[in-house]
């Protein structure tokens, strides 16, 4: 049996209580993005193609993660923490299911994945999609999540450019 050992190892996190996983996929996910990497990037719970591809692998036993974070469970009867929105009718999980799943798997390598915290909290905001308070939870991410972590090896991803505008003051001048 081939042991995982090779991969980048999901960064040491020590927490105070008791944090449950609230979600299990036991598929696994992938997500598009406009990131362009010189290397792929590997390890036992994620995958981020040269062209950009995430995939959240759900192994053997699902992928595990508590939504949006932090949560805190009391006497195993009662969770309370960051709400993770209603039941999106379209999916039937809740609002955030997917962009949470996807953060956290990436905030898991934060560490070592050749993609910067400002890259991966825009990906959190635009797979929040139509989510009311998508605006807040990124807020919060973007200035209270992953404090500390100190990101080696980061070469920045080369971003698709996006349609560009005519600028303004050019808008104006023709006017």
């Amino acid at each position: 049996m081939q042991t995982v050992t090779s991969f980048p190892c999901p960064r040491v996190r020590m927490r105070k209580g008791n944090f449950p996983y609230i979600f299990i996929d036991p598929q696994d996910f992938t997500q598009a993005t406009d990131w362009r990497l010189d290397k792929a990037f590997n390890a036992q719970w994620l995958t981020i193609s040269c062209d950009g591809l995430i995939t959240v692998k759900a192994n053997s036993s699902g992928y595990a993660w508590d939504g949006c974070s932090p949560k805190f469970d009391i006497f195993n009867l009662l969770v309370i923490g960051t709400p993770d929105g209603h039941i999106d009718y379209r999916t039937n999980r809740p609002y955030t299911y997917r962009a949470s799943m996807v953060h956290d798997a990436l905030y898991q390598y934060l560490d070592s994945i050749p993609i910067s915290k400002r890259e991966v909290d825009r990906l959190f905001l635009q797979m929040l999609g139509d989510f009311k308070l998508r605006h807040a939870y990124h807020f919060f991410v973007t200035y209270f999540g992953g404090r500390g972590v100190k990101q080696r090896g980061l070469s920045a991803p080369r971003i698709k450019p996006a349609a560009t505008q005519p600028a303004l003051s050019k808008q104006r001048k023709a006017a």
